[in-house]
């Protein structure tokens, strides 16, 4: 019989710690933007509207955006030292850590695409939005509703929620695998909140989904990023 081994807690620590910071600066800039910029309720605006504000946040304000743009790929070494640290003691690592691995990694890239277009795309828009005349803001503002439309709506927002929450679905099986069923069941219920949410562009009847999920969001990633850092619990089904 192989003896069982508790995963590396070094990688729970880390994976844990991560998923905190994360949680902690999403929230902190979230909140600057909110106040500052009317995010993200400024997302159902005009162009004419959107440009020059953005534009008025200065290099601080395109920082603050540069900055919640790569905040997501933090998610990436975060799933990669969770997976290690969930794997079971005796050092099987389930399709579902793998699964998670890989789904969250997609979300990271999509989420950090989605963001990135207002520190560079739609910042350029707003420079030229200045001094444009009647005619080439017709034109501006049709690519600032396409950037919307494609690397917002479209990536940052679909592809990008729809793994982020499958990976949340895939931690949750391999959490039930160790008995950690609370958190798991946490993971499950915001990763549907998550999919029936994400198609709030399509339809309105499901924005009720996204605004539970948005509360539940931070609230899983916290206390996911709580129980790394105390270290998984072995199911002891596992350890005979």
């Amino acid at each position: 019989m192989r003896t069982p081994t508790r995963p590396s807690p070094v990688a729970a620590r880390v994976a844990g710690a991560l998923y905190l910071s994360a949680s902690a600066g999403f929230l902190v800039v979230f909140s600057w933007l909110a106040q500052h910029f009317g995010y993200p309720d400024v997302l159902e605006r005009s162009a004419s509207e959107v440009l020059p504000q953005l534009l008025s946040l200065g290099a601080g304000g395109r920082a603050m955006w540069a900055v919640y743009a790569l905040l997501p790929l933090a998610l990436i070494p975060a799933s990669i030292a969770a997976a290690h640290a969930l794997r079971l003691p005796d050092g099987r690592n389930p399709l579902a850590l793998k699964l998670a691995e890989r789904l969250q990694a997609v979300a990271a890239v999509s989420m950090m695409l989605g963001l990135a277009r207002w520190s560079t795309a739609q910042w350029v828009l707003a420079t030229a939005w200045a001094d444009a005349d009647a005619t080439a803001r017709v034109g501006l503002a049709a690519t600032f509703d396409a950037l919307n439309a494609m690397f917002g709506n479209g990536i940052g927002e679909f592809v990008g929620e729809l793994t982020l929450y499958g990976s949340f679905l895939a931690f949750a099986v391999a959490l039930v695998a160790r008995g950690q069923r609370r958190i798991a069941m946490l993971a499950t219920l915001t990763a549907l909140c998550g999919w029936i949410g994400m198609f709030r562009n399509i339809t309105a009847s499901t924005q009720w989904a996204a605004d539970i999920g948005n509360v539940l969001l931070p609230l899983f990633l916290i206390t996911f990023g709580m129980v790394l850092l105390r270290g998984p619990a072995v199911c002891p089904a596992q350890t005979q």
